[in-house]
């Protein structure tokens, strides 16, 4: 019996209508050809096949001849995003603590996305990995994932945080305006692996979203 495919929830795909209709992209077109329901974006706790969210967006990106679509969409994408989650960890006192309960629940919103954090040598590693259960290409979900936790990065710790390198496995696009944009410079392609590289000492930064009140109580207890 084969393992069970991994889901991830209409969510994923928040902003895709906006984005869709900033670059002349027909969205009923592009859900039609992924057999998903775009008026099931109202309800965004439901499950769907992450591969089927992989498809769309590199329908999406093809369609618009846009190589960084999964990327812009990110630009939008916050803390907030994450819903109830959101809420715990903006309580966390230090970005070690988000980031070890993000890798904690994220199963909760996605089954493919797997986060690890690799230390070694003063540096640490935030590593994302997508099981979708068979192969099939996968470069937008890559770079909205890489680019979604970046932003939620800068949200803890604040806009002008800039990690040490952004890794992506697959090759350069054409233009890296909007990764440049998005993550500033130290960004590779063909690297191996897709994640964010900073300092270990980083990981230490105080969460700036935490309330004091809140986490001087759970230090005292």
């Amino acid at each position: 019996m084969s393992d069970p495919e991994p889901l991830a929830r209409y969510a994923a795909l928040s902003g895709i209508i906006e984005l869709s209709d900033q670059v002349g992209l027909d969205v009923n077109r592009l859900f039609a050809g992924s057999g998903l329901d775009r008026a099931a974006l109202a309800q965004p706790d439901r499950w769907i096949p992450a591969v089927a969210v992989a498809d769309l967006l590199e329908r999406a990106a093809m369609l618009s001849d846009m190589e960084a679509f999964g990327l812009r969409l990110a630009e939008h994408r916050r803390l907030a995003n994450l819903g109830p989650l959101s809420l715990v960890i903006r309580e966390e006192p230090d970005l070690r603590s988000a980031v070890q309960t993000l890798i904690r629940y994220n199963h909760m919103y996605n089954e493919a996305l797997h986060i690890r954090l690799i230390e070694t040598d003063g540096t640490a590693t935030i590593r994302v990995q997508l099981r979708l259960g068979r192969t099939t290409p996968c470069r937008q979900s890559v770079e909205l994932s890489v680019g979604t936790l970046f932003n939620i990065l800068a949200d803890l710790v604040g806009p002008r945080w800039r990690p040490l390198a952004v890794h992506f496995g697959h090759c350069a696009p054409s233009d890296t305006s909007t990764h440049t944009r998005v993550f500033g410079a130290g960004i590779s392609f063909g690297h191996g692996v897709d994640g964010i590289v900073i300092r270990s000492a980083d990981l230490d930064f105080g969460n700036t979203l935490a309330d004091p009140l809140t986490s001087s109580t759970a230090s005292a207890s």
